[in-house]
Parts: structure tokens; C-alpha cells; sequence
């Protein structure tokens, strides 16, 4: 149950980074002044969010993949270890 809900919190705050670097470079593309140009510091918010995003959903992504990995190596050694007896 606790993966559950790691799991949902990990995927609202992916979502949520994502959609607050999408705002910002809409905001800043359309609403500040000038129109069309964004700035360096607008620029780099995006970057480090959408960065964030993606490492959020890498490291579940990979903590998910290692402990499948690990659970049928278990799984493995529990049914040698069945059959011997």
C-alpha cells in the first residue's frame, strides 16, 4: 500500500514540474514583455523542472525494474531450494 501511494506522489509531482515548466515558458513566451522572447533566467527554471520531472519518473522507473529484478531472484532460489526437499 505504501508503494501505492510513493507511487502517486511521485507521479503528481512529475506532473506537477512538468506543467509549472510548460506555464512558465507559455507565460514568459506570451505575456512578458517582449512578446516572443524568453529569458535566460525563464529559461533555466524550465530546464531544471523538466529535469526534475524526468528524474523523478527515471529513479521510480528504475527502483521499480531492480526490484522485479530481485524479487524473481528470490523467487528463483526459493523454488531450487522447494525442489531439493
Amino acid at each position: 500500500m505504501a508503494t501505492k501511494e510513493l507511487t502517486k506522489l511521485q507521479s503528481a509531482l512529475a506532473i506537477a514540474s512538468f506543467s509549472s515548466g510548460v506555464t512558465i515558458a507559455c507565460c514568459c513566451l506570451f505575456i512578458v514583455p517582449p512578446p516572443g522572447e524568453i529569458s535566460n533566467s525563464a529559461i533555466s527554471i524550465v530546464s531544471e523542472l523538466l529535469v526534475l520531472a524526468g528524474a523523478i519518473l527515471g529513479v521510480k522507473t528504475s527502483f521499480d525494474i531492480k526490484f522485479r529484478k530481485f524479487e524473481a531472484e528470490l523467487r528463483h532460489k526459493a523454488d531450487k531450494t522447494d525442489s531439493l526437499y
